[in-house]
């Protein structure tokens, strides 16, 4: 069973499993398969530098190694900043109660560029979210970096969006300017000789 999101608005708990939408789940998808010539699906493969050795897919990964060339774990690894300090780690939204208590206008929902939706099944939060927008942190498993999360109402259901505020600079027409009508001369150009090419 999928994992939930606890929602806390006005002192009653909601839950509901976030279901990510993804363009191939909306639009679909295709894809090219290549078959021999008895129309048995063909497996890709590489060839190891010196092209001495065939390797199947997945018989090649990226690792982290150190400076002595011992294979590192990813949990062995901490993230820091520019001056070595280490960077703090923010817990995942499913570890505890989201608690929607701050709002958003229309336009700061729509200052941000979204990393992911979701869609939120559960009737009774749409109910008690009405029309109004709701803004958290959001991070969907714990890291350094976490996003903003908004709860929003639509007439298709109701979708959590994360992503990041962007920063927008206004927008004004441009001064009038006088285009220069004075007589410049024009450089004749010879014809071409492409035999000289």
């Amino acid at each position: 069973m999928a994992k939930e999101l606890i929602f806390s608005l006005s002192g009653v708990s909601y839950g509901a499993a976030p279901v990510k939408l993804e363009r191939k789940k909306i639009y679909g998808w295709s894809a090219i398969v290549a078959t021999n010539k008895k129309d048995e699906v063909c497996s890709s493969a590489y060839l190891s530098p010196d092209d001495a050795l065939v390797i199947p897919a997945g018989g090649i990964k990226q690792v982290i190694v150190d400076n002595d060339g011992k294979w590192l774990d990813k949990s062995e690894l901490k993230a820091c900043d520019a001056e070595g300090n280490e960077l703090p780690v923010y817990p995942s939204s499913f570890d505890a109660p989201i608690e929607l208590s701050a709002t958003a206008t229309a336009e700061q929902f729509l200052d941000n560029e979204w990393e992911a939706v979701y869609q939120i099944a559960n009737d009774e939060l749409a109910k008690a979210v009405g029309d109004t927008i709701y803004k958290f942190e959001f991070n969907f498993r714990a890291s350094t970096n976490h996003n903003d999360g908004y709860l929003l109402n639509t007439p298709g259901g109701l979708f959590l969006f994360a992503g990041d505020e962007q920063v927008f600079a206004p927008v004004a027409l441009a001064d009038q300017t006088t285009i220069d009508e004075a007589e410049t001369e024009v450089e004749e150009i010879d014809d071409l000789d492409f035999s000289m090419f």
